[in-house]
């Protein structure tokens, strides 16, 4: 199994080689005894999984307490020059990207310029529909969590390897010759999940239109910039280009071929003419951005910081807290994606931790974000190719042997932290451990017990959370609940628990009883003098 393929191609013209002129086509190349004397046992550990996987090279970065606490590179940025990685080397980060890009829409729907239910047929200028479900809008949330029905085959394919993308509109209106009706899922908006770059890059041309900027330019103005990052969605932007590594795919015979980012050395990539109107930058929001390291962990940071790094705000507490929440759950991509916040993903599968952040995959790198806001900690690993294998996660021997023993050497095992949550009726969201958890809608009282969404439930209790034929999954640790919608029992390990009301759905959300199921799940739950519900999780 493999994540999405990422196109390396430049957003102006995509057909043109990935090499210039004066560098001519690459040739292959072998790899190299890597440059690198351990110097403890992380690092002998690190290059033991590279020789084992042949990776070319490594950058990584672990944060804990709100600053970098370790960083390193192994390998080569460049094999042919024999040019080695730092924790400086910058990468194209494929997808990771699509977080930047879900800042910067936020960052404009804090300012009120849309609400994540609004159809973006309203602010692109034109219609956006589903010819399945021609009734039905496309809105931001569904863009947010790849439930548009929007997919990456058809039109938004061929103009990846098109000389002459067309514009959006062209791709999305039909009439023209590039819409194509692969665009679209046979399924009603909003209630599949199918991994979208399409839709990630209609996000970058919202924020232009919303914006009335380039998209490139208004992330460099708006967060690369602010946040003190050496980073851009264009490789021409990039002020340290000569660290920039080239990404590299393996033939099969042990030799290794640049895919993406082959440049002379000591020449700047170029700047190609970009003559499209705002709102058709779709190419390259899903995963064009370079930035090294040390640089997107300050990105991470701001995240896990509430939105704020070294005294620079990019977004609000609260809506950091919204982006972080699930938002979805279900079976996305043969299992990868399980639970997923607006664009970030959530993730119990690594490191044995609750993880928060985005993979990505392009050209033979494979590279990774993810953070713990309840440990304070987090990591940053960028490959730039080698002969690594997919796992049955969805992620590579590469990527799980090294968050594991980066976690194991710099974090310590797993802590089990106390949860407590705070549930006042009335009010439209949970608290847990001050981390706030928005209803996706409204709470009910029903037979002494508090009715909430239970994709919030399984949030507040760090449960995970799964549905099929009617009957609800909640697991953590040894514990399984199940719930069976339209009955009024909840089963704990098989165990019947009794309820005055039977589940029910609302507005397409499994309803479940707050008191009932904490407690099922061993919490203890009590009420202050104003009503509001304390729940307490060990």
């Amino acid at each position: 199994m493999s994540r999405p393929p990422y196109s390396y191609a430049n957003l102006a013209n995509p057909a043109e080689p990935f090499w210039s002129e004066q560098a001519g086509p690459p040739q292959e190349v072998t790899l190299k005894p890597y440059p690198n004397v351990p110097q403890n046992t992380l690092d002998a550990e690190i290059l033991g999984e590279m020789h084992r996987s042949q990776i070319a090279g490594i950058s990584a970065a672990f944060v804990k307490d709100n600053r970098v606490v370790w960083a390193n590179g192994y390998g080569w940025a460049d094999l042919e020059k024999s040019r080695p990685v730092g924790p400086d080397t910058i990468y194209r980060i494929a997808s990771i990207s699509k977080t930047i890009t879900a800042t910067a829409l936020m960052q404009l729907w804090e300012l009120g310029l849309f609400r994540l239910d609004s159809d973006i047929s309203s602010y692109l200028g034109y219609p956006v529909r589903n010819p399945h479900y021609p009734d039905d809008k496309i809105t931001f949330h569904m863009l947010l969590t790849h439930t548009s029905s929007i997919l990456d085959s058809g039109g938004y394919a061929a103009a990846l390897s098109s000389p002459h993308p067309p514009l959006l509109s062209e791709l999305l209106v039909p009439g023209s010759e590039a819409y194509s009706s692969l665009t679209w899922g046979d399924y009603r908006p909003g209630t599949q999940f199918n991994y979208s770059n399409f839709g990630v890059g209609i996000i970058g041309a919202l924020v232009e239109i919303l914006s009335g900027e380039r998209f490139e330019q208004y992330a460099i103005n708006h967060i690369f910039g602010p946040l003190g990052m050496d980073a851009s969605y264009v490789p021409a932007d990039i002020v340290n280009y000569e660290k920039i590594a080239i990404l590299y795919k393996t033939s099969g015979n042990s030799k290794f071929y640049p895919a993406c980012d082959y440049y002379p050395e000591g020449q700047r990539p170029a700047r190609r003419a970009y003559q499209y109107p705002l709102g058709n930058y779709y190419i390259g929001p899903a995963g064009a951005v370079r930035a090294n390291a040390l640089d997107l962990a300050k990105f991470m940071l701001a995240h896990m910081n509430g939105g704020s790094y070294d005294g620079v705000r990019i977004l609000r507490r609260d809506t950091v807290d919204l982006i972080q929440q699930i938002h979805w759950y279900g079976f996305g991509l043969e299992g990868l994606f399980r639970q997923m916040g607006l664009i970030f993903h959530i993730t119990d599968t690594l490191a044995g931790r609750r993880l928060t952040g985005h993979a990505g995959e392009a050209c033979g790198l494979v590279s990774d974000m993810y953070f713990n806001r309840g440990e304070n900690n987090g990591i940053i690993l960028m490959t730039n190719g080698g002969y690594y294998q997919f796992l049955r996660s969805g992620y590579t021997n590469i990527e799980e042997a090294v968050f594991n023993r980066i976690y194991a050497q710099l974090a310590g095992p797993t802590r089990p932290l106390p949860r407590v949550v705070t549930a006042v009726p009335g009010v439209s969201k949970l608290v847990v451990n001050g981390r706030q958890i928005f209803y996706p809608v409204t709470p009910d009282v029903q037979a002494g017990d508090f009715f909430i969404p239970a994709l919030s439930l399984a949030d507040a209790l760090k449960t995970t959370i799964e549905f099929e034929r009617d009957t609800l999954t909640l697991s953590k640790g040894f514990n399984t609940l199940t719930a069976l919608v339209g009955e009024p029992y909840l089963f704990i390990n098989d165990n019947p628990i009794k309820l005055e009301s039977p589940i029910y759905t609302k507005e397409g959300y499994i309803m479940l009883p707050l008191i009932k199921v904490s407690e099922a799940f061993g919490a203890s739950v009590s009420y202050t003098p104003a009503g509001n519900i304390i729940v307490k999780l060990a």
